[in-house]
Formats: structure tokens, sequence, C-alpha cells
């Protein structure tokens, strides 16, 4: 094999190598997205259930505020270790949508990489490759 043989072989095998990367980091990509829709939606679910239990609390509470003599020690815990998760689900979904928005900037540049630059750069060294094999031929 000639040098110059081994170099478009080595071109092209540059070649396949960057399409690969792409096709691999494509799905990672798409990965991150999926992982922070996930947490959003189980933030929100929790956020739901701590809330319904907020309300329930909050009913149970004045419920018993309204008979006299009644010990509604119980019922006020119950309201604030409910306001409590739920604020702490709320804290923390904040944090989350901090998070991504960070996240968003790089990754938009990195989604923009993968579908227009690497195409564009996979394009012209495939374009070199076969000016290479042409002018191998023709030598």
């Amino acid at each position: 094999m000639t040098k110059i043989h081994a170099d478009i072989d080595a071109l092209k095998g540059f070649h396949e190598a960057m399409v690969r990367f792409r096709h691999v980091q494509r799905s990672v990509a798409e990965r991150g997205d999926d992982e922070i829709e996930m947490t959003r939606a189980s933030l929100a679910a929790k956020a739901g259930h701590w809330q319904t239990r907020l309300e329930q609390s909050q009913a149970e509470f004045d419920a018993c505020r309204t008979r006299p003599g009644a010990d509604c020690s119980g019922y006020a815990r119950a309201v604030e270790q409910a306001g409590e998760q739920l604020e702490h689900i709320r804290g923390w979904q904040q944090r989350v949508d901090e998070a991504a928005g960070e996240f968003r900037g790089p990754a938009g540049a990195f989604w923009d990489l993968l579908q227009n630059d690497l195409p564009r750069a996979e394009s012209h060294l495939q374009a070199l490759i076969a000016d290479l094999e042409t002018a191998r031929r023709a030598s």
C-alpha cells in the first residue's frame, strides 16, 4: 500500500469516526433534555401530592378548631409539615429550572454543532477524500 493509499484510508476512518461521534452525541444530548423533563414531572407530581396533603391537613385543622376544647396541636403540626415539604419541593423546582436554563445555553450550542457544523465538516472531508482518490487514479 502506498503512502497516499494509507492517507486516504486514514481520512476515511476519521470520517467514519466523525459520523459515529455525531450520532452518539446526539443521543446523549437528547437524553439530557429527557432527564430534565422527567425531573420536572417528578417534582410537579410531588408538589401536587403535598399541596393536596396541605389542603387536607388545613381542612382537618380548621374543623378541629371549631370543636370547643379540642387539642388541635397534631393537626397544626400536620399543616406545618405539609407546608414545609411543599416549600422544600418548590425550592428544588426552582433550582432545577435555574440549572436547566444554564444547561440549555451550552447544550444548544452543542446541538448546533451536531446538527450543522459536523455535517458540514463531514461533507467537506468526503469531498477532500474524493479529490484525493481522483488524483491518485490520475497519477
